[in-house]
């Protein structure tokens, strides 16, 4: 039996030996059927073996005795719970070994009787039979000792009687061998013993650290605000506790098996992470942004992680701690804003505009398309001497939000744009992209145009306005103090000008583009001066060669540069956005014009797509019909594809409000655009108009002629009048007419013309004829 003397001797506390010999105890009965199989197929073994060989009751005796012994053992294995096993270690520890003693005495016994009386075969059998139990006992050695050590010392013996009543030197040899191994076996099953004593110990040690390791863990996540989290070689989630899912918004369901990094959003940290998990490397102090859809405010999380050595803890590859940090990143936020933004307007302030606008220079790359504008509010100090600051205060908020409201419905598209408060009632505009010069001219129109209208401050009607100055680079600067410096002299510029205008800086700037800025600039006063010219060109119908009506073009008068073709001044007035100014005049004039004419000729003017968008295009029509007592059904209104390829839905609905006046549409330049066909069938159009590009080839390409002819016949089947511009030559006109084309014009009938001039022409050339 081990008694506590001897785990005494294998040095275990004094505390563990009860802990330590119900172990034991627990071992062996595990192991107990087994050993019980093992002791029956050995006594069959025997049997067999023996046979006839010694007297039956003899034989008889043994064979009860046995199989009582392993009976018992089941019994003592079986017989007792496993919550009572603790309570009564010690006595199955007694009972386990007098058990071995049983069985070894009494296999022992018959070993000795019967092994001289057998055939050597039966003796050979028996001898391996032996062999095979002194196996199985090592098993039993690591548990119970005393027991297995009776058990081989009484297998041992019978053995050694046995052969030595055989009298041969070989049996005495056998005998030796028996005794020099049994010794040996003595030794083993005390290493063994102790050995596995050790390990149950150095387990339970480490099973009371993991304990406390995971009860420190378990207060240290209830307790404080970070929390545990592991990762298996994949980077995906294992182990997930209540804390993680809580924290992530996510159940532990979703999180287990999860990919990590789906968590957050991509950022350089990620990438740091996933190398940290590839290469299997700590990671420390990653800040990541949380990919959390459910919170309003954005989120952070700090992750250090390192790898963990293969072990019996989970499985897991990595361990590492989170900590919410968000509200260390809020706090940054705010301090971030509250430097860098202006706490009135909440726009950028002249700290973060002055480094971003550096930024961009340093960057080689992007400086070469900056455009800046410096705008100051004109009057502004009277606003806060006649109502009061807190009232002006609230106007430079609603100023700031008009002109954040004007860019972002500009639709210029600049690839990146800043609108800054500098301080006081002074702005700033950052533009970058392509185009930005032409574009920020137009965004100068559009702010100086939204900012001359009213606001409404509290009770209080404020009409103010502002002055701007532009300057671009590298046209004008390399620098951005030189930038901003050359700003504020076109801003300067601008309020000597009489305020409430923009001008752009001039010395620097290439002839072409000094140009253009000023006729932008002149262009502005173009229709109050009256310097609008309204010319006129024939439209001639093919078969009869007579005028069926007449064409509207525009002409500018320029004060110092005499006349201005369409082409220098109609893109500028796009993109200020005086064309709808312009378009306004030309159809109060050209409908003025046609009221005059003897004969009903029609009257075809072009509209931009800026003007289908203005909301007066149909009063300012509708207004000129009353005023001049024109049949609608004499206007042709020509647009070109573009006006189907943008907000193709809003201008339709215009179009067909037009077409249902009476008034014609016609499409002009058709042919040129990706989709010309399609559009012959999104809208009802009255007349299509060729354009001049094919008209010119007519005489040298056959593949211009079968384009012109396939337009005319789809034209014709769809019932549609076609219109060949730019027609010069008789040879033109004389393909044309073959085609079967309707009308015609082109310098062949007569170039464009003051509408005096060409009436006076024509009565001219009548009394001549007569």
């Amino acid at each position: 039996m081990v008694s506590k003397s001897v785990l005494s001797r294998l040095n275990v506390p004094a505390e563990l030996e009860a802990w330590v010999a119900y172990r034991l105890i627990n071992t062996h009965i595990r192991a107990s059927r087994a050993m019980a199989l093992g002791l029956l197929l050995n006594l069959i073994v025997i049997i067999l073996a023996v046979g006839s060989s010694i007297a039956l009751p003899v034989f008889a005796y043994f064979v009860i005795a046995s199989l009582i012994g392993i009976s018992h053992r089941l019994w003592l294995a079986n017989g007792i719970a496993r919550d009572k096993r603790r309570r009564h270690a010690e006595k199955l520890q007694y009972f386990f070994t007098l058990n071995s003693i049983w069985q070894g005495a009494h296999m022992g016994a018959l070993v000795a009787i019967a092994l001289p009386q057998v055939s050597s075969i039966a003796q050979i059998i028996m001898v391996l039979s032996i062999a095979t139990q002194f196996g199985a006992l090592a098993y039993t050695s690591r548990t119970l000792p005393v027991a297995a050590l009776w058990h081989i010392g009484a297998l041992g013996l019978g053995l050694s009687v046995g052969l030595a009543q055989l009298m041969t030197p070989l049996a005495w040899l056998g005998v030796v061998l028996i005794i020099a191994a049994n010794l040996v076996q003595a030794n083993m099953v005390k290493v063994a013993h102790k050995s596995f004593v050790d390990r149950i110990i150095n387990d339970r040690e480490l099973s009371e650290s993991l304990s406390t390791v995971k009860m420190l863990l378990n207060d240290f996540e209830s307790q404080g605000s970070d929390w545990i989290f592991e990762l298996d070689h994949h980077g995906r989630i294992v182990a997930a506790n209540s804390r993680f899912a809580a924290a992530s918004n996510l159940s532990i369901a979703e999180l287990n098996g999860r990919d990590f990094f789906s968590l957050f959003r991509d950022g350089s940290s990620n990438k740091e992470l996933s190398y940290g998990i590839t290469n299997r490397e700590v990671c420390r102090d990653l800040v990541l942004r949380l990919q959390d859809n459910q919170s309003a405010d954005e989120r952070w999380w700090s992750v250090s992680m390192r790898p963990l050595a293969d072990s019996i803890i989970s499985g897991s590859r990595f361990r590492g701690v989170i900590s919410d940090i968000s509200s260390e990143k809020q706090a940054e936020a705010r301090a971030y804003h509250m430097a860098n933004f202006d706490s009135l307007t909440e726009l950028p302030n002249r700290l973060m505009f002055n480094t971003s606008l550096s930024q961009k220079f340093r960057d080689e790359q992007s400086y070469c398309r900056i455009a800046l504008l410096m705008i100051d509010c004109d009057h502004f100090k009277s606003v806060n001497d006649m109502y009061g600051h807190p009232v002006g205060d609230k106007y430079l908020k609603a100023v700031a939000a008009r002109m954040v409201e004007t860019l972002d419905e500009s639709g210029l598209g600049f690839e990146s744009r800043m609108i800054a408060r500098l301080g006081g009632d002074e702005f700033a505009v950052m533009l970058d992209g392509e185009d930005v010069g032409d574009k920020s001219i137009r965004l100068a129109e559009l702010l100086v145009t939204a900012l001359k209208q009213p606001f409404r401050v509290d009770d209080h009607e404020i009409i103010g306005g502002v002055s701007i100055g532009l300057a671009l680079a590298p046209d004008h600067a390399v620098s951005a103090n030189g930038l901003i410096s050359n700003a504020d002299i076109a801003l300067y510029a601008a309020k000597d000008a009489g305020r409430g205008l923009w001008e752009m800086f001039m010395p620097g700037m290439d002839e072409e583009l000094h140009k253009r800025h000023a006729l932008a600039r002149d262009l502005r006063t173009a229709v109050p001066n009256g310097e609008l010219r309204l010319f006129l060109q024939p439209l001639v119908n093919v078969e009869s060669g007579q005028h069926v009506g007449f064409e509207a073009l525009v002409r500018w008068q320029h004060p110092e540069h005499g006349m201005v073709m369409p082409n220098d001044f109609i893109p500028i007035a796009e993109e200020t956005g005086l064309i709808v100014q312009m378009g306004e005049w030309i159809i109060r004039t050209a409908l003025a014009e046609a009221a005059s004419w003897a004969d009903p000729h029609s009257i075809a003017i072009n509209l931009s797509p800026i003007q289908l968008q203005s909301p007066n295009l149909i009063p300012t029509i509708m207004n000129a019909l009353g005023e001049t007592g024109v049949d609608p059904g004499r206007i042709e209104l020509e647009i070109t594809e573009s006006v189907l390829m943008k907000d193709s839905e809003a201008n339709i609905a215009v179009l067909n409000k037009l077409h249902s006046l009476g008034i014609k549409i016609a499409l002009d330049d058709f042919g040129t655009g990706y989709a010309s066909l399609n559009y012959l069938l999104t809208f009802p159009f009255d007349k299509v108009k060729i354009d001049r590009s094919f008209v010119n080839d007519l005489e040298s390409k056959a593949e211009a002629r079968s384009i012109v002819g396939a337009v005319i016949r789809l034209a014709n089947e769809l019932g549609i009048c076609t219109l060949a511009e730019g027609v010069e030559h008789e040879d033109q006109l004389q393909h044309l007419r073959q085609q079967g084309c309707d009308m015609v014009q082109g310098w062949l009938f007569g170039k464009a013309m003051p509408a005096d001039h060409y009436f006076q022409t024509q009565r001219v050339l009548q009394k001549t004829a007569a």
